[in-house]
């Protein structure tokens, strides 16, 4: 009860200084603390901010990744004071896969199935699984060859995340999975085995000098 008083107080003042902001932000514990502290913030360069271990290479990501949960770092400029707070850490597994989709609702049934079996042949035949993502996926991914980049639970369809965590599959296995909900077919190919990776969610807030 009085943490959360305390967190009310502080964003009933957000609008006095950037610099009183940057004190009180020490109150702030837990993403939902952190996420409501932006909601209400006057400034919009103040973010909550995720980096992974795999995707961000930066000097920056490397230290805060580093860092332990409640500690925070600051970056001078000439103008600004850059404040990074790390609210939260954690390891999932994370997925990684190629994939070439057709959406139903777009192709007729028929098609789709005889598109399918004609770039299962292709595949097997040794044309490259890029070039067949990007002449036939009907998803935004196409032109990164069918690369879903890292992903973890609950950010793909169910079944395409069943079969991304299947140990029975090996990297370089290809197969077709269909997501009736959505309409959705796809052929995958797996590129990467489960691997566990590293996330900080760091809360960023800017302090004019």
């Amino acid at each position: 009860m009085k943490h959360t008083l305390l967190l009310l107080l502080i964003l009933s003042t957000l609008s006095i200084s950037a610099q009183d902001a940057v004190k009180d932000i020490e109150n702030i514990s837990n993403l939902e603390d952190a996420e409501l502290y932006i909601e209400k913030s006057a400034s919009k360069r103040n973010k909550l901010i995720a980096f992974n271990e795999e995707k961000h290479k930066s000097t920056l990501a490397q230290s805060l990744l580093a860092m332990p949960v409640g500690m925070t770092k600051t970056v001078p400029s000439q103008f600004k004071k850059t404040h990074y707070k790390v609210i939260d850490k954690s390891n999932d597994p994370h997925y990684r896969i190629s994939y070439i989709y057709f959406d139903e609702s777009k192709v007729d049934i028929n098609d789709i199935y005889e598109m399918r079996k004609t770039i299962l042949y292709k595949y097997e035949n040794g044309v490259p699984f890029e070039d067949l993502a990007k002449r036939y996926s009907m998803d935004d991914n196409a032109l990164r060859g069918g690369d879903s980049g890292w992903f973890k639970d609950n950010e793909m369809p169910i079944e395409i995340e069943n079969e991304a965590a299947n140990l029975a599959h090996s990297v370089g296995d290809i197969y077709t999975v269909s997501v009736e909900k959505d309409r959705g077919y796809y052929i995958i190919l797996k590129t990467h085995r489960v691997t566990t990776i590293k996330e900080v969610y760091v809360l960023k807030i800017e302090e004019k000098l």
